[in-house]
């Protein structure tokens, strides 16, 4: 009996029922009346509208200031030159911001004088994607990729300045971690 090459195989993380690519939930995202997923940016007060699509790009956007700081710690962990580690994470930082404002916002629908009500956590957002395989992975290499950065640090001697900082990321993956171990609890 001839296979169709075009079906895709189940992923170990697949419980089989059908899931959204991504959670765009989180820092200044609503629901408004109509239930559009809105971003506020409160400077400007303008809302803009994220479909279903905008999902990677809005994750990508939405976690600038912690991929810069990721970059910057795996570095410092690698050069245990914190100057250098620093420069690179802000040039980052800088690039996506500049990207994220001037190429993907104007791209996306806008709503003028935006009036957010309904907030959507990170943690709804997640528990609507339903991906309990994901989430638990991520819970997991989050709270590895904490540890791993202080004991590193600890290993190959790192100044006190260094230490200080991957302490402060470990703290921040813990967060996270515990944010997917949450998400998870509340999945059915």
């Amino acid at each position: 009996m001839p296979t169709n090459p075009n079906k895709k195989k189940p992923s170990i993380f697949d419980d089989g029922s059908q899931q959204k690519r991504g959670a765009i939930a989180g820092r200044n995202i609503y629901i408004d009346d109509k239930g559009q997923t809105i971003m506020y940016i409160s400077r400007t007060q303008t809302g803009y509208i994220l479909k279903e699509k905008d999902a990677k790009d809005f994750n990508l956007y939405h976690n600038r200031i912690a991929i810069g700081i990721a970059v910057a710690m795996l570095l410092m962990s690698f050069t245990n030159d914190w100057r250098i580690s620093i420069i690179a994470g802000i040039v980052l930082f800088a690039v996506l911001q500049y990207r994220f404002v001037k190429a993907w916002l104007p791209t996306l629908p806008q709503i003028p004088n935006f009036k957010p009500k309904q907030k959507k956590s990170f943690i709804e957002g997640l528990v609507e994607t339903n991906n309990k395989g994901r989430c638990t992975l991520l819970a997991i290499l989050y709270a590895m990729l904490g540890i791993l950065l202080v004991v590193n640090g600890i290993i190959i001697k790192s100044d006190i300045i260094i230490i200080v900082f991957e302490v402060a990321t470990m703290l921040a993956c813990l967060y996270m971690s515990t944010q997917y171990v949450i998400a998870i609890s509340k999945m059915k």
